[in-house]
């Protein structure tokens, strides 16, 4: 016998099967959610593993702050030359990647001086930047302190760091009353010279940096970040980003080398770094002779190494400009043709190690010995 519900059951009057419910699609809302939370936790695995690693921890030394290697306060403002070295001081000088740590101290006189092994007469007086200020090296392995042991004369070493030509000459206008030397040695790279008689290096914070972009650092707990913008709002905040952040340390800096790029490609490429027009550097020496002159003290002129094409370029218009106009003058690659120049730096920094102030420092002592008015004992 059929089932109940079967007799009564007509064709067609069966119960259609509920179909499933499809699930409900993301919504945008929870899509952008999504992909946000995980940005978010992608940039923290990012962060920790930098934090972990230490690759751009920051402190002395750092490359992620601007001052480069030199301790804060090692500088003050000086009403002629921009800056000077501060009298008194003791710190240290780190290289970004640790290639050196040494000691700097600077005399009352405001020189980074070494110990004097020679007689008060006759007496030299060094100019320069940082390669004759020695950095990188201890005070005692400067090329001055190697000359004035190779000559057996006092060398005095006045070199500051950043100088360009003009800061030399008004550097001079100081020390020459106050030391009253025999000769007056000018060491500069013609490249670089070029560069900051046009944009000097000034004093901001403690510290000293390019003039171009002085406007885009902050200083923050002791240390100068870089703006990657000018903009008001903006550029301070990349700046505090890279005190907090590992990564926007890394982050920031690349894309802003990624847009200048682009601007460069839309400019037609970039030229590189070109020689220039050496005129400046040319009248402030011939400048500077004539200040030395008046107080009956020589000068005699030393240009740093080249390292390509440009600096050549660079150096061979100075020297041609110097020669016309009776600048006693030499340049360092003709003194030591053979030398493997790379081997005398540091392979980050890029200044002298010791054994670069060494052949400096020994090179010239010939040279200066020949053009000092007073004779000297002899030559190493």
């Amino acid at each position: 016998m059929a089932d109940f519900p079967s007799i009564l059951a007509r064709p067609g009057d069966e119960e259609p099967a509920t179909p499933e419910t499809p699930a409900p699609a993301p919504t945008r809302r929870r899509k952008l959610l999504l992909v946000a939370g995980s940005l978010v936790v992608s940039l923290l695995v990012a962060e920790g593993t930098l934090r972990l690693t230490g690759i751009v921890g920051t402190g002395r030394g750092s490359p992620w702050f601007a001052g480069g290697n030199h301790p804060r306060f090692l500088f003050q403002p000086d009403a002629k030359a921009g800056y000077t070295l501060r009298p008194g001081f003791r710190g240290r000088e780190i290289a970004p990647w640790r290639e050196f740590d040494v000691e700097v101290r600077v005399d009352g006189r405001g020189l980074r001086d070494h110990a004097h092994v020679a007689p008060e007469r006759p007496r030299v007086l060094v100019l320069g930047d940082s390669m004759s200020f020695g950095e990188g090296v201890g005070a005692e392995d400067s090329w001055p302190a190697v000359l004035e042991h190779a000559l057996g004369v006092r060398v005095y070493d006045g070199g500051v760091p950043g100088y360009g030509s003009p800061q030399m000459r008004a550097r001079m206008a100081t020390l020459l009353p106050a030391l009253r030397p025999d000769l007056v040695l000018v060491a500069l790279s013609p490249h670089w010279d070029q560069q900051r008689c046009a944009q000097p290096f000034v004093y901001k914070s403690g510290y000293i940096v390019a003039q171009g972009y002085a406007d885009k650092l902050h200083l923050i707990d002791g240390n100068l970040y870089v703006a990657d913008v000018r903009w008001p709002v903006v550029g301070p905040a990349t700046a505090w980003a890279k005190r907090i952040s590992h990564l926007a340390r890394l982050a920031l800096p690349a894309a802003r080398a990624g847009a200048a790029a682009l601007a460069r490609l839309g400019r037609g490429g970039d030229r590189g770094d070109v020689a220039g027009d050496v005129s400046a550097s040319a009248a402030t020496l011939v400048g500077l002779r004539g200040d030395a002159a008046v107080a009956g003290v020589p000068v005699f002129v030393v240009l740093l190494d080249s390292r390509g094409p440009q600096y050549e370029a660079d150096r061979d218009g100075l020297l041609a400009a110097l020669d016309r106009r009776n600048v006693p003058v030499v340049a360092l690659d003709r003194l030591l043709r053979d030398e493997n120049w790379a081997e005398l730096r540091y392979a980050r920094d890029g200044h002298w190690n010791a054994e670069g102030h060494r052949e400096v420092g020994r090179a010239l002592a010939p040279l200066v010995h020949a053009r000092l008015p007073v004779p000297s004992t002899t030559v190493e």
